[in-house]
């Protein structure tokens, strides 16, 4: 029974955990590209700020997958409930980290290509709607992702044990 009630506040927590991770992804983001109105932008429909956002949510639910597996072999000798708890605040504590491992990768991976491509400034392309753009920025969005993914799953078991 303690595994079932471990398993379904497990993914209540995930679920909850991940709606914020793609909230605070995209609004972190904002945060980093002051020369952009993400919001107000698609608000009137602008396809490549929405394909470029869609990514950075994909993308940190890529990098945060690791994030969400706890190792449910180690159990704390605190009683049944409390076991429970607190290896879901281990799995909060994971989720942060990967969270800011995530925008961390995102926003240094996008910061290096937009000073190697030189002359296109990609963030006037993505205002004026340039969905070729988008769909770039959204794929080094992606590719840094499955990587930065890989490098958590890897530092995440090395953290466990």
């Amino acid at each position: 029974m303690e595994a079932l009630f471990l398993s379904a506040a497990q993914f209540a927590l995930a679920v909850v955990l991940s709606a914020l991770a793609a909230y605070l992804g995209v609004w972190l983001f904002d945060r980093t590209t002051p020369r952009l109105d993400e919001w107000e932008l698609l608000k009137v429909g602008n396809v490549a700020v929405g394909i470029v956002l869609g990514a950075i949510v994909l993308g940190v639910a890529i990098v945060l997958r690791p994030a969400l597996q706890v190792n449910t072999a180690w159990r704390p000798d605190a009683g049944a409930v409390w076991g429970v708890v607190i290896l879901l605040v281990l799995q909060a504590i994971q989720v942060l980290v990967g969270l800011l491992f995530a925008v961390v990768a995102i926003a240094l991976s996008l910061w290096i290509f937009t000073r190697l491509t030189g002359d296109l400034d990609e963030w006037n392309e993505i205002a004026s709607g340039n969905q070729a753009v988008g769909v770039l920025l959204a794929g080094v969005i992606l590719s840094t992702a499955l990587i930065a993914g890989v490098a958590l799953d890897a530092i995440l078991r090395l953290i466990a044990g």
